[in-house]
């Protein structure tokens, strides 16, 4: 979805897993944006990926919360825990080469 249609968007109208997963998402955004300004390439794109797996587990967050399909909510669970543990691992190494 591009920004304009996103700021077309009425807010009011939104469910809570909408409005849950856009400020994930725009939480998300502005984290990767900032590691991928630091200098060392390794660095930039561990804390960006760091960053996008955060935004997925809260995104999955926001589905075990809201969702109602029980094979939906299987999945939120193992996306959660499947980027918690990449999360981890990055968070490891970025301390690791700091």
């Amino acid at each position: 979805m591009s920004g304009m249609e996103m700021q077309n968007m009425d807010m009011k109208t939104m469910g809570m897993l909408q409005k849950s997963s856009m400020e994930a998402m725009d939480k998300m955004n502005k984290a990767m944006m900032q590691g991928l300004m630091d200098q060392d390439p390794d660095l930039a794109w561990m804390k960006s990926m760091a960053a996008h797996h955060q935004g997925t587990i809260d995104m999955s967050e926001a589905a075990i919360k809201n969702a109602k399909d029980e094979d939906l909510l299987k999945e939120a669970r193992k996306t959660k825990e499947d980027n918690e543990k990449s999360l981890k691992q990055l968070q490891a190494k970025i301390r690791k080469e700091k």
